[in-house]
């Protein structure tokens, strides 16, 4: 099992495992992309739904631009819409972020009369491993069901909390039949993954669904499933180095993400450090291929000089434990 794209390298990232719990599974999690990435505004698809699929049948993510929510159920993607309107995905659609696997015998309860908090409880009552991936399926009928969705994006695209204030939409599904599927992630490494319990809805009649926030069971069955490897497909080596890109580094990235390009003087005062600061982190990023310099030019005269982000950077420097990892490849 595998991304199939041709420009993409794997990171293996693998957790240890701290039980011989009887959902534990060999299978892998697959990831296209890192959470880094698109929560900062990598929003353009870098792999068909295709290539994704063949990292499991059992998933979520999103769509080129952020155009709705994607829910993988059994093998098929289905995509939510900011009207709460489920599509099939066809298989050339393109992806910014998926998380996939393979649910193999999984360990089920039956849940009744309970919240979002108590199905997480029992998550990690089933599984006693806080380092584990956690595969999660949720499937019944549901009092209450609070989703949302987001519109479609255009560059240049602002940092996801943002797009969350502004073309988030939210709807409420009372009562509803379904099925929920997603992750409970560990901390990994900082950035390359979302830590915590996501879930995505999908209709039993495939009508509607979408990111959840909320949700009460009436009756549903609860299986999980365990990985102790993330496989992270990365669409360019030189983004291989995000996996250990240190926290002063990307306020710097957020600072271009949110507001465009700035001068060195510019970040320095919105990040309240020196100026020599800023151009040393400045300087980390662009030699990672990160951020790039730009002039801007005033009549036809050179300008001041601004630095601006790259999302899709294509560094050939590839360091320490992350270049370690991916020497077999």
């Amino acid at each position: 099992m595998s991304f199939d794209t041709p420009l993409i390298a794997a990171v293996t990232l693998q957790r240890q495992r701290l039980s011989d719990a009887d959902t534990t599974s060999d299978d892998a999690t697959f990831q296209l992309q890192l959470a880094h990435v698109l929560l900062e505004g990598g929003y353009d698809g870098v792999a068909t739904m295709a290539e994704a699929l063949k990292g499991g049948d059992h998933g979520l993510g999103a769509l080129d631009r952020l155009d709705g929510e994607v829910v993988v159920v059994d093998g098929e993607p289905w995509q939510i819409d900011f009207r709460g309107v489920a599509h099939l995905i066809p298989p050339e659609a393109t992806t910014p972020f998926m998380v996939v696997s393979h649910l193999h015998s999984p360990h089920a309860r039956t849940l009744r009369d309970c919240s979002l908090e108590h199905v997480a409880a029992v998550v990690e009552e089933l599984v006693h491993d806080p380092g584990a991936v956690v595969a999660i399926r949720l499937e019944g009928t549901f009092t209450r069901v609070l989703a949302r969705s987001v519109r479609p994006q255009s560059p240049p695209y602002r940092p996801f909390a943002e797009v969350c204030l502004t073309d988030e939409v939210r709807w409420v599904m009372a009562p509803f039949e379904g099925v929920f599927v997603g992750f409970r992630f560990p901390d990994l490494a900082e950035g390359s993954t979302i830590a915590g319990l996501h879930l995505h809805a999908l209709a039993a009649d495939r009508s509607t669904g979408g990111h959840n926030y909320e949700l009460h069971v009436q009756e549903a069955v609860l299986s999980v499933g365990v990985s102790h490897e993330v496989v992270i497909a990365l669409p360019d080596r030189g983004m291989v180095d995000l996996l250990e890109t240190p926290r002063a580094m990307r306020a710097v990235q957020r600072q271009l993400l949110r507001h465009g390009p700035r001068s060195t003087p510019d970040i320095a005062a919105s990040l309240e450090i020196t100026v020599g600061e800023a151009l040393r982190r400045l300087d980390w990023l662009a030699d990672r291929g990160h951020v790039e310099a730009i002039t801007a030019r005033v009549g036809g005269q050179g300008g001041d000089l601004r630095w601006r982000a790259r999302l899709n950077s294509h560094s050939g420097r590839v360091q320490s434990s992350v270049s370690e990892r991916l020497a077999d490849f």
